[in-house]
This record gives structure tokens, C-alpha cells and sequence, in this order.
């Protein structure tokens, strides 16, 4: 997102990259997300959310997501027990859609963030 500075690589494939960013608890994400690193995104979001806070993802250049993708997000957020949540920024229309259609949107430990760069 405009404004968020993005650190060294948290993880990195021909597909994906995912980096810690600045505001702090947060992480960006650029590339596809699919089967094949849908674990790590997995691990790098449950690595990240401490309970304490909320973990913002700057989604905002991801250009593909499958379902495995999608379902490694709702369950960092469904695994948050309301502690903290998980907020998306710049989520592209089609999975917001997606996401909203299934009720993924209405979990606690998630928000859709139409925020623009404000985190």
C-alpha cells in the first residue's frame, strides 16, 4: 500500500513474496498464492500473529489467489480466538467477492479493510 515500507523477504518463491513491512505487524504480499505456498503463507501469518495485536496484509499486488490461498487467510483469522484480527488492505475485487459471498467476511477475527493506505 502507498506509504507502507516494505523490510526483507519473511518468504520467498518463483510465485510469491511476502516481506515484513512498516507500520509495524504487518506483512505484504506480491505475487500468486496458491497450493503450491499456500502452506508457507500459513506459516508466515501464524509465525506473525502474536494474540496480543492485530496482523495488517497489504494484499494490494497480489495478482492470483486459489482457494487454498484464501482458506490459509480465514484460518490465521478463525485461529486469532478474537485476540487479534487479521486485517486485509488492498484485497483484489474478486476475492473480496469471493470472500464476502461464502460469509468469510463476517468472521471476528477478520476485517476487509476499505481503508485505502490508513492503517
Amino acid at each position: 500500500m502507498a506509504g507502507w515500507i516494505e523490510g526483507e523477504p519473511l518468504y520467498e518463491d518463483k510465485q510469491l513474496v511476502i516481506r515484513h513491512t512498516v507500520p509495524p505487524n504487518g506483512l505484504s504480499f506480491s505475487g500468486v498464492v496458491d497450493l503450491f505456498n499456500a502452506d508457507a503463507v500459513a506459516r508466515s501469518l501464524s509465525t506473525q500473529m502474536d494474540g496480543a495485536s492485530d496482523l495488517h496484509i497489504d494484499l494490494s499486488k497480489v495478482q492470483f489467489s486459489d482457494v487454498s490461498g484464501i482458506r490459509a487467510l480465514v484460518s490465521a483469522a478463525e485461529t486469532s480466538a478474537g485476540s487479534g484480527r487479521l486485517i486485509l488492505h488492498g484485497l483484489p475485487p474478486l476475492l473480496q467477492r469471493a470472500m464476502t459471498a461464502v460469509g468469510w467476511s463476517e468472521l471476528p477475527g477478520l476485517e476487509l479493510c476499505d481503508c485505502g493506505t490508513k492503517v
